[in-house]
């Protein structure tokens, strides 16, 4: 591998490697997890450091695509200038080349990178979905003061929620109950009988 190729090339594969073994043991985020260095989005001027795009996906993702994009750039300009110069106008040219390159690699993995920004949002994350007012089924034997489990049709998808009564009456499995509140220092559900 030629010199400019490997300035890319073996940052890529620490990179690769590293996300690998981070999809299988999530290691990155344990180390990092009270640090927020990591965090671009409160460093000040962090538009600078990378394109906007790629402050939206995970670090080593955005970095593992640059380099990759980078080496194989880097691997076909050296081609194109082993054949044109040679000796030290070749090095200078293949020095000259590694900022450039560099920097064109960022540009094209934000814009490969786009479409997937939307998918790493931490906003859009969870969805956030208000059970008051909703009716649902009795999942558990029975509902009283003390516990009991609903099911709740929302959206085509089944929730199961910790519930409650309010007063001493008990609901039976199967019957139908409306939320009324959620009780949060118990961080239940208080249902009533539709």
């Amino acid at each position: 591998m030629a010199f400019p190729t490997s300035v890319f090339f073996i940052p890529f594969v620490v990179f690769f490697l590293i996300m690998l073994v981070d999809l299988v043991f999530n290691v990155v985020e344990g180390f990092t997890a009270d640090l927020d260095i990591f965090d671009l989005d409160n460093i000040p001027g962090a538009g600078l450091l990378l394109p906007q795009v790629l402050s939206k996906v995970p670090l080593m993702v955005a970095l593992c695509v640059s380099c990759f994009i980078a080496t194989v750039i880097s691997f076909y300009s050296a081609q194109v200038n082993n054949n044109l110069f040679s000796g030290v106008a070749n090095l200078l040219i293949d020095l000259v080349s590694i900022p450039i390159v560099a920097y064109l690699s960022l540009a094209i993995s934000a814009l490969l990178l786009k479409p997937l920004a939307p998918l790493f949002d931490r906003k859009k994350a969870f969805a956030q979905v208000d059970y008051i007012g909703l009716k649902a089924r009795v999942h558990s034997n029975v509902v009283n003061k003390e516990r009991g489990e609903v099911v709740v049709l929302h959206q085509g998808n089944e929730f199961l929620l910790d519930v409650m009564l309010q007063d001493e009456s008990t609901i039976q499995y199967g019957e139908e109950v409306v939320i009324v509140f959620k009780d949060d220092t118990s961080n239940r559900y208080v249902v009533a009988k539709a």
